[in-house]
């Protein structure tokens, strides 16, 4: 009877889906789980390569982490050299696949070695292994994908077979493919946030990743709350994240001598300040994409709140020659990811050192969050945020190079 996961047809199929996925985060995390998936892997570690070393993006660990979604955050320093002292770095380095059986009696002749300290650590007993480069259709390599410990039908550690490395090896092509495109788009990304960094220096590159993951971590809190479908979760968080990166991008057009003034601004400065979220949204105006349209719906919102105290409020038209904010919105009239980037944008600003504060530690920047509920802040979408300490700790050490 053929092995349906290692069907060639589910090949293809997850490799679709793999191309479906714009937003880089949820394409390596989705590679890592779909792979482990097909041969049936306890864990497995996500490595991007860069600057002549691997990075540790995404790991997982069935037996470790049991679910717990704040143990995939790795902080980014972490890396390994590419060369041939370790198993990732080797295969990178040669862009050759490995079939470990037992990673504790490796033959001595060979290059690689494998470092016990993690299983030491965590009381994890790391046995087969099976890594192989994700190597584009060009033969550049852009990571390493490595599986730990395959599991048999009863749930034993057995070794992985030749007929997994040549599966695996034949996804991480199409992965590889994938992850390329979606690296390229998330950097041009990271570029409309450098440029609003050049006239904002509040706008960092950190910043706008850490409440893109933010972000993306408390709508799926909400979604499992409200029993929100899975495709549904999918659509929406594979754009929320680079609505969330992208949510004060309008500070472009917006002066230096306003944005960087140190003292109170005047009323007619305070009217050019908020014409960043219009302004903003002006960029994002493809009536067909849906991450145009979420896009702009952050720009435009994320400074409205909860009691209709925010900005700019309702406008006829953003493209008018002459806009006119109008009273501000309320509660539901407040686009749901307007709320959510509203809450962890208040909330990375305020546990961040500025030039003109320093951090906040992170329990008071929660009393203060838990104050505003019903007044800045959507209710509900807060008291699940109150919940995410741990999570928001592990993103902002990933997140803090």
């Amino acid at each position: 009877m053929p092995d349906e996961k290692r069907n060639p047809l589910k090949l293809l199929e997850a490799s679709e889906r793999l191309y479906q996925i714009k937003d880089l985060d949820a394409l390596l995390e989705r590679v890592l789980s779909e792979a482990r998936s097909f041969v049936n892997a306890d864990a497995g570690t996500l490595y991007m390569a860069s600057g002549g070393h691997l990075y540790f993006s995404f790991v997982q660990n069935e037996t470790l982490f049991r679910g717990e979604t704040k143990d995939k955050y790795i902080p980014s320093g972490q890396s390994l050299p590419i060369d041939k002292g370790s198993i990732a770095g080797y295969v990178a380095k040669t862009g050759e696949a490995l079939l470990i059986d037992d990673v504790y009696h490796i033959q001595s002749k060979v290059t690689f070695a494998f470092n016990p300290a993690y299983d030491r650590e965590t009381s994890y007993r790391t046995k087969s292994i099976l890594a192989v480069p994700l190597k584009t259709r060009d033969e550049e390599i852009v990571g390493v994908l490595q599986l730990i410990n395959a599991r048999n039908a009863s749930g034993s550690t057995v070794a992985f077979s030749m007929q997994d490395r040549i599966f695996i090896s034949e996804f991480a092509r199409s992965a590889a493919d994938a992850i390329e495109r979606a690296r390229l788009s998330r950097e041009m990304v990271l570029r409309l946030v450098e440029l609003a960094e050049l006239r904002d220096p509040f706008e960092t590159g950190r910043h706008a990743k850490r409440v893109g993951a933010f972000a993306v971590e408390l709508y799926a809190a909400w979604s499992a709350r409200r029993g929100v479908s899975p495709r549904e979760v999918h659509k929406v968080s594979d754009v929320l994240r680079a609505a969330a990166i992208l949510h004060d991008v309008g500070k472009v057009a917006v002066s230096d001598a306003i944005l960087k003034k140190p003292h109170e601004l005047s009323f007619d400065e305070k009217v050019q300040m908020r014409s960043h979220t219009w302004l903003g949204a002006r960029l994002f105006r493809r009536t067909n994409s849906f991450w145009d349209y979420m896009a702009a719906e952050v720009c435009l919102n994320h400074h409205e709140n909860w009691d209709g105290t925010g900005y700019p409020g309702h406008i006829p038209d953003i493209f008018a020659e002459k806009v006119y904010p109008g009273p501000g919105k309320k509660a539901a009239e407040i686009p749901l990811s307007a709320r959510v980037v509203k809450i962890v944008d208040v909330y990375d600003a305020l546990v961040s050192e500025r030039a003109f504060k320093t951090e906040w530690r992170q329990e008071h920047a929660m009393r203060f969050l838990r104050y505003q509920a019903g007044k800045q802040f959507d209710p509900e979408l807060l008291a699940i945020f109150l919940t995410m300490e741990d999570l928001l700790k592990a993103i902002a050490q990933k997140y803090a190079y």
